[in-house]
C-alpha cells in the first residue's frame, strides 16, 4: 500500500485499522480513500511549490553570476587609463543595461510563481469539485437511513 500511496509505512497499519472499523451510516472505506486523496493532493501541492521554488533560486543564481560579471568588468574598465568622460559614459550604459536586466529577471520570476499558482488553483479547485459531487452522492445514495 505504501509504495504506490502517500501513506509512510508506519501508517499503513493505522489505516488498515480503520477500515476495520464498523460505524452505522459511515462508510470507513470511503472515508479512508477520502483522506488519502487529500494526501494525494497535498503531496502534488508541495511538488509544485518545490518545484518552483527550484526554477527561481536557478534563475536568481544565473542572475547574481551576471550582475558579478557586469561588476567585475565595470571594476577592470573603470582601473584602465581612459578619460573621465569615457568611463561616466561607460557606467552610465552599464548601469541602464542592469537595470534593465533586473526587471526582466522581476518579470521572469513573476511568471514562474503565477504559473505555478495556477497550477495549484486549479489542482485544489478539481480536488474541491470532485470532493463535493462525492458528498453529494453519498447523501442521495444514503437517503432515509439517517
Amino acid at each position: 500500500m505504501s509504495k504506490d500511496t502517500n501513506i509512510p509505512p508506519f501508517g499503513e497499519e493505522m489505516f488498515n485499522a480503520f477500515k476495520q472499523f464498523k460505524v452505522p451510516g459511515i462508510d470507513m472505506e470511503a472515508l479512508v480513500a477520502s483522506h488519502q486523496k487529500n494526501m494525494d493532493l497535498l503531496t502534488s501541492t508541495q511538488k509544485k511549490a518545490v518545484e518552483s521554488t527550484n526554477s527561481i533560486m536557478e534563475l536568481q543564481n544565473n542572475y547574481l553570476k551576471k550582475a558579478f560579471d557586469q561588476w567585475n568588468e565595470q571594476l577592470k574598465h573603470n582601473c584602465t587609463k581612459t578619460s573621465f568622460e569615457e568611463k561616466a559614459a561607460c557606467h552610465t550604459q552599464a548601469t541602464k543595461e542592469m537595470s534593465e536586466r533586473a526587471l526582466e529577471h522581476m518579470k521572469e520570476i513573476n511568471t514562474i510563481i503565477v504559473k505555478s499558482n495556477e497550477k495549484i488553483i486549479d489542482s485544489i479547485q478539481k480536488h474541491f469539485q470532485e470532493s463535493f459531487n462525492e458528498s453529494l452522492n453519498f447523501v442521495k445514495k444514503n437517503k432515509g437511513k439517517f
